[in-house]
């Protein structure tokens, strides 16, 4: 997300990088300990936010405007290349590359894979509908929900084997509330009530993990994601920089896509635990900062060049037009 002045937005890095680095504890809890409360609570925020930012940051003026092979070879460059990269490491690492293969990654992408193609979908869907974000909205909140129901938000999570992943049905009302959002602009009325039920359905959520309830999770997870999301547009103003979190949060493909794949190279060393965590995310660090000298592969790993991050000035939205998608 750029700003005015040429740069990134301090704070909405800032936010990726918090949400990236959930991500990673969060399927390292999953490895480690798979039911446990760390666990519970990052599945039910982290990425409904992520999806949420997703279409807050997505640019659907420019991309309605945009010819279709080229808004698709744009995003072929800067997101799918290196998820196809991502994708075919890990089917090899693990030997599941099939006749079905390249179906299967595209309805059922395998562990934390899923997100581009859902991604793409949703973007595809609000450029080729056009259809204004409330009515896109509008529909999307029934076929949300209804799926939330259906499949589960927590617990109760299931995957039906002939339909697409789930999350292609469930996070929909979160990507096209973003995109309302944007369009909306700053509302402070609406900021206060955001400000009471986020901390009252993050709770609900919590409490919820001792006490398997399907349609309790649903609504805690709306309660608690939504009004977070609402909140997005308070986020791009904040002006802490914070020197690990804002640059994670620039490359925030790169440390998406490849940490799996570093949990992997440390558990074949023999590093377990905690000690493992914290390996990966060094080596990741690392990683990030030798791939960067090399501009030429760089893309094809998920860096890709941007603009510094900069401090926005205080309580100035950025028009429409400078409203950019970048995990």
């Amino acid at each position: 997300m750029a700003d005015r002045k040429g740069g990134r937005n301090t704070g909405i890095d800032l936010l990726r990088g918090l949400l990236v680095l959930a991500v990673i504890l969060g399927h390292f809890s999953e490895l480690t300990h798979r039911t446990s409360f760390l666990t519970w609570v990052g599945a039910g925020i982290r990425m409904p936010l992520f999806i949420g930012l997703t279409g807050y940051l997505f640019n659907l003026q420019r991309a309605r405007s945009t010819p279709l092979p080229r808004l698709l070879f744009k995003y072929y460059d800067r997101l799918i290349l290196p998820w196809l990269v991502a994708t075919t490491v890990y089917l090899a690492i693990t030997g599941s590359i099939g006749i079905m293969t390249p179906l299967s990654i595209l309805v059922r992408p395998p562990f934390h894979l899923w997100f581009v193609p859902v991604m793409m979908a949703f973007i595809l869907i609000a450029t080729l509908s056009r259809r204004p974000p409330l009515t896109m909205l509008a529909t999307a909140i029934p076929v949300s929900i209804t799926a939330m129901y259906l499949f589960g938000a927590g617990h109760s999570a299931t995957q039906l084997g002939w339909l697409p992943d789930r999350r292609f049905f469930i996070y929909s009302i979160y990507f096209f509330y973003g995109l309302r959002v944007a369009e909306r602009g700053p509302d402070q009325g609406k900021y206060v009530a955001a400000l009471i039920l986020a901390p009252i359905g993050f709770l609900w959520w919590c409490g919820l993990y001792g006490s398997p309830n399907p349609a309790a999770e649903v609504a805690a997870e709306l309660t608690s994601c939504l009004p977070l999301i609402c909140l997005l547009p308070v986020v791009r103003k904040l002006s802490t920089f914070v020197p690990v979190l804002v640059p994670v949060g620039r490359d925030s493909l790169f440390f998406y896509l490849w940490h799996p794949m570093a949990f992997a190279l440390w558990a074949a060393c023999g590093v377990a635990g905690q000690p493992m965590l914290v390996a990966s995310i060094l080596t990741l660090i690392a990683a990030r900062a030798l791939l960067r000298r090399h501009r030429s592969t760089a893309h094809i790993f998920g860096l890709v060049a941007r603009a510094p991050s900069i401090q926005p000035p205080p309580l100035v939205e950025p028009a429409v037009s400078s409203r950019e998608i970048v995990l």
